[in-house]
């Protein structure tokens, strides 16, 4: 056998060789980019619970600022037991941890209560800040609601809110923060 055969014989199996090896080399690239890629996502996705999370504690300490800016209509009860107008919700609501949403109608319902005169009563400017807030946590949040329950046995209240998170068309995440005015 001469050298020559020998050396054509090593080359050819070399060139398969080389070929094996980019394959495998694009197989474990493209693994990595598909665990980058599902990383992403799951950044995304966190990054919208954490968003939404955020707009939720706001409408509650929102409201919570509301109520106390609005001490008469506390003291009178105008704020216990606040549940989205068409709901079907009452107070308390923290053994279901969920609250229904609005319906678009019952909404623009209650917007007719402007309270801008002097003359405005505690129970009006109550009105005004639950229909306020009812339309503001529909809008931020996805299917968004809210309530209002009070704790008599200890003057407290719990402002919960409630939105969809899974995008399932129900609420299924829920804020609720206990304060005492």
């Amino acid at each position: 056998m001469s050298i020559y055969a020998r050396q054509k014989g090593k080359t050819e199996y070399q060139q398969g060789f080389s070929l094996i090896e980019v394959l495998v080399t694009m197989i474990i690239v493209a693994i990595g980019l598909m665990g980058l890629i599902s990383l992403m996502l799951k950044g995304i996705q966190a990054n919208a619970t954490s968003s939404m999370r955020t707009m939720a504690i706001n409408q509650a300490y929102d409201m919570a600022d509301r109520m106390r800016a609005n001490l008469a209509g506390v003291q009178a009860g105008d704020y216990s037991g606040v549940v989205p107008p068409g709901s079907s919700s009452t107070c308390p609501i923290a053994a279901t941890s969920n609250v229904s949403p609005p319906t678009p109608t019952s909404l623009a319902a209650c917007a007719t209560n402007t309270c801008a005169s002097a003359s405005c009563s505690a129970a009006d400017l109550a009105d005004r800040d639950t229909c306020v807030w009812h339309n503001a946590n529909a809008v931020l949040l996805p299917s968004g609601s809210g309530a209002i329950c009070k704790d008599n046995a200890n003057n407290w209240y719990s402002i919960h809110i409630s939105w969809d998170d899974s995008k399932s068309g129900n609420p299924d995440k829920t804020f609720i923060l206990r304060f005492e005015p």
